[in-house]
């Protein structure tokens, strides 16, 4: 009688503990489907990416002022479009040293081929560069045909882009995720049909700093921005933060029935 009970007694808290175990498994996993599935992503919106990075309202008015916006929407939002678009945003402290009147004195076309010249049609990350052929082709088109820009890599995150006339680096990444990529840039990239000394009309290629070299990467710009997959969101906090404490009463009636049972006997 005394084997009997003894084995009771060893046997029920092992019962006990494979009944919660299985309790919290299936507490857990609906836990997991009531959470609500993602909503669609909206579509890409450059203007929007610029406004929320700050210290791009002149791009950003240049991007309206040509239209050119429509044209970066229609071609994110089209399925067609399979490689991509990069896009080369440079500050407003980049447009500041232009040479003073620049802008003024392009009209419509001129300043549509400047914004053009920043975007490349096709999906460039950062490690991607280092595999890409030169020349990159961009969006506008010159005297000779499409203008087209050179890349150089030193390292995953370091990137030169030489437009003909001068040399810069590309800042971090405003947007990085296909298929569309923004990256900030500390220059106004010159393309040599409008500033060069062949160009119609030279808007001021001999600007004071047409030929600045890029500036050595601080870490706070040479970091690639974290893309919304690498960052937990709320909603997943939430979820994590309830089932725990659905776990919680369960593990606390596990507990008192084992004590229960030892006092029992």
């Amino acid at each position: 009688m005394a084997s009997s009970q003894r084995t009771v007694f060893l046997a029920l808290p092992l019962t006990l503990a494979t009944i919660f175990v299985v309790v919290v498994v299936f507490s857990v996993q609906a836990a997991a489907g009531e959470a609500p599935s993602p909503a669609p992503a909206g579509p890409l919106n450059l203007t929007e990416i610029l406004t929320k990075a700050t210290h791009y309202n002149t791009f950003i008015r240049l991007l309206k002022d040509t239209e050119v916006t429509s044209q970066v929407s229609s071609l994110l939002n089209n399925d067609r479009n399979a490689d991509g678009l990069t896009v080369l945003a440079p500050t407003d402290a980049a447009f500041g040293r232009l040479r003073p009147g620049t802008l003024n004195r392009m009209d419509a076309q001129a300043q549509s081929e400047l914004v053009l010249f920043h975007i490349l049609p096709k999906y460039y990350g950062f490690v991607t560069f280092e595999t890409t052929t030169n020349p990159v082709r961009t969006q506008a088109s010159g005297q000779h045909g499409v203008c087209t820009v050179n890349v150089t890599t030193a390292g995953e995150e370091k990137v030169n882009v030489l437009s003909g006339l001068m040399e810069t680096t590309l800042g971090k990444a405003l947007h990085e995720g296909h298929p569309l990529a923004v990256y900030s840039l500390n220059d106004v990239l010159l393309p040599p049909d409008m500033f060069g000394p062949g160009a119609k009309k030279n808007y001021g290629a001999d600007a004071p700093t047409a030929a600045r070299k890029p500036e050595k990467q601080t870490s706070s710009s040479s970091s690639v921005a974290a893309t919304p997959d690498e960052a937990p969101s709320k909603e997943e906090d939430a979820m994590a933060t309830a089932a725990a404490g659905r776990t919680w009463p369960i593990f606390a009636g596990f507990v008192t029935a084992v004590t229960v049972s030892l006092l029992s006997y």
